[in-house]
């Protein structure tokens, strides 16, 4: 967006001055090249939009009064909203992308009872590593049984992580969460297992449900 530059008087009244110093205030381009705000004539220096013109006039971050068409102040508003409208279904794209990986990774988990996806909470979410949400950056993705899990000499219970038995957490800070992400529309689902070691396990079990 092409900018003008605008000069006024030596003096400027203070009171006008504060009026005008904060926010745009719109000003028609005369012939003469100067441009009036609140009562007070400010002249085009340079270069200047035609005459009839509809401007804006503000105070920029340098401490100089400029203005600016309409017409091209929303032709870069216009382009804003586009670029933000084109990096949010670029996002969308993304999240419904990682959505469909999850689902078709998830799906292809094998376990003889119901499970879901969770995450071990840091529970001193304050503390120096964590991100105050309860994960930093070592969390990970776990299966989380929803049913007693017996197979041989394994024994997991409805509750814990397929990695790690509840009484494996004893004495570490931990509380669990069945975890959701949300894909482009905002919509949850079940996130992909990125636990290694619950997936050795998984491997396990799928390759000899008697070994596990």
């Amino acid at each position: 967006m092409k900018t003008y530059q605008l000069s006024g008087p030596d003096l400027l009244e203070p009171f006008w001055f504060n009026r005008v110093r904060h926010g745009q205030h719109p000003a028609i381009v005369s012939a003469d090249a100067t441009v009036t705000v609140e009562g007070v004539a400010l002249r085009l220096r340079g270069d200047r939009p035609p005459t009839g013109a509809a401007v804006q006039v503000w105070l920029n971050a340098a401490g100089f009064f400029v203005c600016a068409t309409e017409a091209e102040i929303e032709q870069a508003a216009e382009e804003r909203r586009a670029k933000r409208a084109a990096e949010d279904a670029q996002r969308r794209a993304r999240l419904d992308a990682l959505r469909d990986e999850a689902r078709a990774f998830n799906a292809g988990i094998t376990l003889p009872v119901q499970w879901d996806v969770g995450i071990k909470d840091v529970l001193s979410g304050l503390s120096e590593g964590s991100w105050g949400d309860g994960r930093n950056k070592a969390t990970v993705e776990h299966i989380y049984l929803l049913e007693d899990f017996e197979a041989g000499r394994f024994k997991r219970r409805k509750g814990d992580f397929l990695c790690t038995s509840a009484s494996g957490n004893n004495g570490k800070r931990w509380s669990t969460t069945v975890e959701r992400a949300h894909d482009g529309a905002g919509a949850p689902y079940q996130p992909k297992v990125t636990c290694k070691a619950c997936l050795r396990l998984v491997a396990r079990w799928m390759r000899n449900d008697e070994s596990t």
